[in-house]
């Protein structure tokens, strides 16, 4: 998609402050910040740990003595919460209404106008989706005109067209919302309201954007009524919105469904509304979320709403600027946007798979489509945008990952090409090489959050964990703190006490084997931290890439066992994840007749070459190749596969911290240390080591035996409906004097795709460039001699390969070291294994034997020794 750029003066919120909130401690006070990079305030804010224990301290009181008796035990609490409402908006707690969200407040407060046919009504085009379409059906059933105002160049309402509007004649009502869903638009809320209010006019305004992100006077902007959420900017739970209406509008104004809430039933037939904005609430109503609303109020109060709308317009204002430098990348706020929110596109790819992409580096956002503001972005020429937006708990490490992943996804999959432009992303170190240039980025160290992990849920009368997980401490119940902490101060239940914390288990590295493993032990109950030294979903080591190749057929019977586990773990995994990560196409495998040993296994059998012809017509073998056909091969969705364990994994409970490279372990006791480049020191009762090319760092007495291949792959143009397509060829692999040619047929779009297993030596920590014409050549070469059909190479990529001389795994103890663990040496045929060995080695976390992987044991590799 192509949308236009924008640009002009950043719009600054009112009272602007240079006073900063404390990000550290609102990190401390934020579970989620430990989780991945969150930016969706816009959408559902991050949960503080108050407003949490708000709410499920009141679902207890509940449990325990009954819903009416808690509810009136809170009313002290409850009624509080209009009260700091009130404040915030500078009107009376009288005024104030407490619905289930902004829409039905705006239903509630619409529907008690009673407009009637011919009513005017003014809205602007930064409407919300369910407001407008309350509108357009009002216009279609009770015959009122809604008349959408134009926008002025900076892209707010044009005041201009607002003051003719109304003075062409009566309007029953004036409405906007103050910031849209669709961009970082600031509407000018206090114009319009001056406008409306000089005309006679109600003017409503839809805050649920601003509240908690900017100041919002009503008094000061001059609007009648206001609807706001709780889940947005204002960090409180789901379900909870607000619906003010000012005086003397209130007294005119009754619902249009009464409730015993809002209303006294007074006799047979009549009844009398009660005199303040509660006549427009439902008596059935969640008291524990509408705490948990007051517990976020008060948060927002003790920080100063000035100091938060300039804290976020600075962050917005930076990562806006910092977005707008990255190639193939177009913001799409106009010139009048301000406040916390970001919006733009990315050359040649949905917004939607931007958002996927980011996910997998766990980078969380989210794409608006033109569905949910069309009066705001057809006229732009927009289908759907990406939004950012920002919080107090956002620190520059977290725009660091955004930016950087952005600028990954542009220029993988947007304006710079492989084919347009080589490039090798170096993600750990925040290096960008681009063809012809050397590194001159700035080398930075991108902390993740601050590691904090605060688990609630539990009892208080059991024992709560609020996990500090960067700092290794365990905060009980009924104690005081005794330890410490020299990173951000936590907020937590009264008087807990600080104790020194080890993991269940650690693991490290989170590629497929690394990601399996957490996923696996976090579904036992086990308390697992995983570590990654880049960001999720790089491409630096060996689990990247869209596809990987799985199969029975092996040359030895000691594979055979694990075979059948892996195919039974994929279909458990599929289950899990609710989603296919395998295409069964049937594969051949193919080698010269006088090979001494050839591929077998269960359910494989040879063919000659005619019958491989009629089985894979797109595949032509040379004079003397037989080959092995097996029915059950067939092809991995990979990156799915790593989402997919990652997300299985932090649903569990697991903990996640990338950009955090382990520089040293060392035994202490039956426990393990483990220190981290950002000055982590850890503990943990077992370590996994699933460092793939790295593993020979982490286990220098396995570095003899391990040796580092660089490996290429290539994409070559293909019809998806001829030969080389799924009805002409499957999986297959070809043992050729080139090396051992392996692929997959046109299925995905991209083309078919082959690799060679073999290449030269390498060290992982070396910056790694394209694809060279030579290697491209030699491939090429190989994939001519037997898929005849292929054309020229559209596209390559390249990873690394840690083999060991026998080509069998390592999966066990590190001789000497019975806590640690590895897994790693998957020599080129590790990731059709991947969920098996992640339960192998939560079986051997949990001291459960498996003699059958006795043959992948690194014992074999060496006579033993401590590390």
């Amino acid at each position: 998609m192509s949308a236009p750029v924008t640009t002009g003066t950043t719009a600054a919120p009112a009272s602007p402050t240079t006073r900063t909130p404390d990000v550290a401690a609102e990190r401390a006070r934020t579970p989620g910040s430990a989780t991945g990079h969150h930016f969706n305030a816009a959408g559902a804010a991050l949960l503080a740990d108050a407003t949490v224990d708000a709410v499920i301290d009141h679902l207890r009181a509940e449990s325990l003595s009954g819903g009416y008796e808690a509810a009136k035990h809170a009313a002290p609490a409850l009624d509080a919460v209009y009260a700091r409402t009130a404040r915030l908006l500078g009107v009376g707690p009288d005024e104030v209404a407490l619905v289930e969200s902004a829409t039905a407040g705006w239903q509630r407060a619409v529907s008690a106008l009673r407009l009637r046919p011919g009513d005017r009504v003014l809205a602007a085009r930064s409407s919300y989706v369910s407001c407008a379409l309350h509108l357009l059906a009002a216009e279609r059933d009770l015959g009122i005109h809604v008349e959408v105002l134009p926008n002025g160049p900076d892209g707010a309402v044009d005041l201009a067209a607002l003051e003719t509007a109304l003075r062409a004649g009566p309007a029953s009502l004036v409405t906007a919302a103050h910031v849209p869903t669709s961009s970082g638009l600031v509407e000018p809320a206090a114009e319009i309201g001056a406008l409306a209010r000089a005309h006679g006019v109600p003017f409503l305004l839809d805050a649920t954007q601003s509240l908690g992100q900017l100041p919002v006077d009503m008094g000061a902007i001059g609007c009648d009524l206001l609807i706001g959420t709780g889940r947005k900017f204002l960090r409180a739970p789901r379900g909870t919105g607000l619906l003010v209406v000012r005086r003397p509008l209130l007294e005119r104004l009754a619902p249009e469904a009464p409730d015993v809430r809002g209303a006294h039933w007074t006799a047979e037939r009549s009844w009398e509304l009660v005199p303040d904005a509660k006549r427009f609430e439902l008596w059935e109503a969640a008291h524990a979320l509408r705490l948990g609303l007051g517990a976020a109020l008060a948060a927002l109060d003790s920080l100063g709403v000035d100091v938060v709308a300039g804290h976020l317009a600075r962050l917005a204002t930076g990562l806006r600027e910092r977005l707008a430098e990255v190639p193939g990348v177009h913001i799409t706020d106009p010139p009048a946007a301000g406040g916390a929110i970001v919006t733009f596109v990315v050359d040649g790819l949905d917004a939607s798979e931007v958002q996927r992409e980011l996910a997998e580096r766990r980078v969380h956002l989210i794409a608006v489509p033109a569905g949910h503001g069309r009066w705001d972005m057809d006229p732009r020429g927009l289908t759907k945008v990406v939004r950012a937006s920002v919080h107090v708990y956002n620190d520059q490490s977290d725009l660091d990952a955004l930016v950087e992943a952005v600028r990954e996804i542009a220029r993988g999959r947007g304006a710079l090409r492989p084919d347009a432009g080589a490039r090798e992303v170096v993600q750990g170190y925040g290096v960008d090489v681009q063809a012809g240039r050397r590194p001159d980025a700035e080398i930075r160290d991108a902390v993740h959050g601050h590691g904090v992990d605060v688990r609630t849920g539990q009892t208080p009368d059991a024992e709560i964990r609020e996990v500090v997980q960067g700092h290794g401490l365990d905060v009980r119940a009924g104690q005081t703190p005794d330890v410490e902490m020299s990173a951000p101060s936590v907020t937590t239940a009264p008087t807990p006490r600080v104790m020194p914390r080890c993991h269940d288990a650690i693991v490290v590295g989170l590629g497929v084997h690394g990601s399996a493993a957490l996923h696996r032990l976090a579904a036992r109950g086990l308390d697992v931290l995983g570590l990654e030294q880049y960001a999720s979903g790089h491409e630096l080591g060996s689990s990247h890439g869209a596809t990987r190749m799985i199969r029975r057929a092996y040359p030895h019977p000691d594979w055979d066992g694990l075979v059948d586990t892996a195919y039974q773990a994929w279909a458990e995994l599929e289950e899990a994840a609710k989603t296919q990560l395998l295409d069964i196409t049937g594969g051949l495998y193919a080698a010269p007749l006088d090979r001494p040993d050839p591929l077998r296994g269960p359910g494989c059998r040879q063919v000659g070459p005619e019958e491989a012809a009629r089985i894979f017509p797109g595949l032509q073998l040379p004079a003397g190749f037989g080959a092995v056909h097996d029915p059950s091969a067939g092809i991995i969705d990979a990156r799915e596969t790593l989402r997919a364990q990652l997300a299985l994994a932090e649903r569990s409970g697991a903990a996640v911290l990338d950009r955090t490279p382990v520089l040293d372990w060392e035994p202490d006791g039956e426990e393990v240390v483990v220190r981290t480049a950002d000055s982590r020191e850890l503990r943990t009762r077992r370590l996994v080591l699933c460092t793939g090319p790295w593993t020979a760092t982490q286990v220098p007495t396995l570095a003899p035996h391990l040796t580092v291949t660089r490996i290429v792959n290539a994409y070559f143009a293909a019809d998806p409906e001829g030969p080389l397509g799924r009805s002409g060829l499957g999986s297959f692999s070809v043992d050729l004097p080139q090396g051992l040619l392996y692929g997959f047929p046109a299925a995905d779009g991209r083309g078919l795709k082959a690799g060679l297993d073999s290449g030269p030596a390498w060290d992982p920590d070396a910056p790694r460039p394209p694809a060279s014409a030579d290697e491209l050549a030699l491939l090429a070469e190989a994939v001519a001699q037997v898929l005849p059909g292929a054309g020229p190479v559209t596209e390559s990529l390249t990873c690394l390969y840690t083999m060991t001389a026998d080509r069998r795994f390592l999966v066990g103890e590190v001789p000497g070291v019975p806590q640690v663990l590895v897994a790693s040496a998957c020599s080129g045929h590790g990731f059709k294994f991947g969920p098996a060995i992640g339960e192998a080695l939560a079986d051997l976390v949990c001291g459960t034997a498996r003699p059958d992987l006795e043959f992948l044991s690194p014992a074999r590799l060496l006579t033993g020794g401590a590390r």
